[in-house]
């Protein structure tokens, strides 16, 4: 009987050793996952880090251009502004010029006029002059007809030529 209770205790030991083998290699597995998930998280942290760098880097280049593009934003609008302060001169010489030669233009037109004024009423003056003349010789020549007429109705014809 002590044979059966020593085999029925190795086989229990067996049995024991075999569970404990079991558990060891979950154990085994477990931190075999285990290494692997902290190759895994490490590579994460890695790549946490590196993607870290390259967003400081990003958000340090959009710093630069958003300075630079403030900086050029303000030469743009001292550009502008200096185009149409530019831009307003030039438009008012060019009014004043146009003022200028306008005034000039109707000065030379009313002048033009004017002595065409001048020369119109001497032409008209020298025609009523003319027509006057032909209108006294009309009447001269009336009043002759006149004197002629009554000279004619005066005159005794018939004892003139016997």
């Amino acid at each position: 009987m002590a044979q059966d209770k020593w085999e029925t205790d190795i086989a229990l030991i067996k049995a024991d050793l075999k569970s404990m083998n079991k558990f060891f290699g979950r154990v085994e597995n477990s931190l075999d996952m285990m290494a692997e998930l902290s190759k895994n998280v490490a590579v994460q942290n890695e790549v946490l880090d590196n993607t870290k760098a390259k967003l400081e880097d990003v958000e340090k280049l959009c710093e630069e251009t958003r300075r630079t593009e403030e900086l050029r934003m303000t030469v743009l609008s001292d550009r502008l502004e200096e185009y149409r302060r530019s831009s307003r001169a030039d438009h008012e010489k060019l009014a004043v010029h146009n003022a200028e030669k306008r005034a000039t233009s109707n000065k030379e037109v009313l002048e033009k006029l004017e002595q065409m004024e001048i020369q119109l009423h001497n032409r008209i003056n020298d025609q009523t002059k003319r027509v006057n003349v032909l209108e006294n010789w009309r009447y001269y020549m009336m009043g002759m007809g006149l004197v002629i007429a009554l000279l004619v109705a005066r005159v005794n014809w018939p004892s003139l030529f016997s």
